[in-house]
């Protein structure tokens, strides 16, 4: 029942830079000039436009759109330290220089897990910082600065970024999280009324209940 995709049903731009391609979860599309770095995992069905940027440690979920330049988990800088420089907790900078590649004590995580749900489209040139979790169904309007969670179904926006409103009402957000489409085959998914949110809801929930054990895009 289940179909296994493979990266030749994905597109991925030649001039896109994925240094991490066995956590891609395909299809997946990925534009021009996009870098994807180490530590990324996208889930199936996501799109990543032209010169968007997805630093390490990232987990992104399935069926998200990400717009032109955006960055996503932008390190974290120290503000009371001696400085805000990496050296203090870092030495990747200048490995050539000897002196440089000191042993350091700092804890400090420049770039600590950030978590983007399924669903979650983040209009363009925005940026979100390390460390933030969007959740599902979110949007983030275009040139935000993302500084804070998301919460599901919020749309977010300005910088710092903040609650304009939700997509849909309380309860209809519940059962969006309950039926947690995005897990669904695909042969499913494509068959919902997606002009009608509580028709779709409706069908997801009858769904749910035939195929209690549907877990997986296919």
């Amino acid at each position: 029942m289940t179909t296994i995709y493979d990266a030749t049903h994905s597109h991925i731009e030649r001039s896109a830079i994925i240094k991490s391609p066995d956590k891609l979860e395909h299809p997946v599309s990925i534009g021009h000039r996009v870098e994807v770095h180490v530590d990324v995992d996208v889930g199936s069905f996501s799109f990543i436009n032209t010169d968007t940027i997805v630093y390490r440690n990232t987990s992104i979920g399935r069926y998200c759109s990400f717009a032109r330049g955006c960055e996503i988990a932008v390190a974290n800088h120290p503000t009371e330290m001696l400085s805000s420089h990496s050296f203090q907790y870092s030495g990747w900078m200048f490995p050539k220089l000897e002196e440089y590649n000191f042993k350091r004590q700092s804890k400090f995580l420049a770039l600590p897990k950030t978590t983007i749900g399924s669903d979650v489209w983040v209009g363009a040139q925005s940026i979100i910082k390390g460390g933030v979790t969007i959740g599902n169904g979110a949007i983030i309007a275009a040139n935000s600065v993302v500084t804070e969670d998301v919460p599901d179904y919020a749309i977010v926006g300005g910088s710092p970024a903040k609650l304009i409103r939700y997509r849909f009402d309380h309860l209809t957000v519940l059962f969006l999280l309950q039926t947690a489409w995005w897990d669904l085959p695909f042969s499913v998914i494509k068959t919902l009324p997606f002009d009608d949110i509580q028709a779709c809801v409706a069908r997801l929930r009858e769904i749910r209940k035939s195929m209690p054990e549907a877990d997986e895009t296919g």
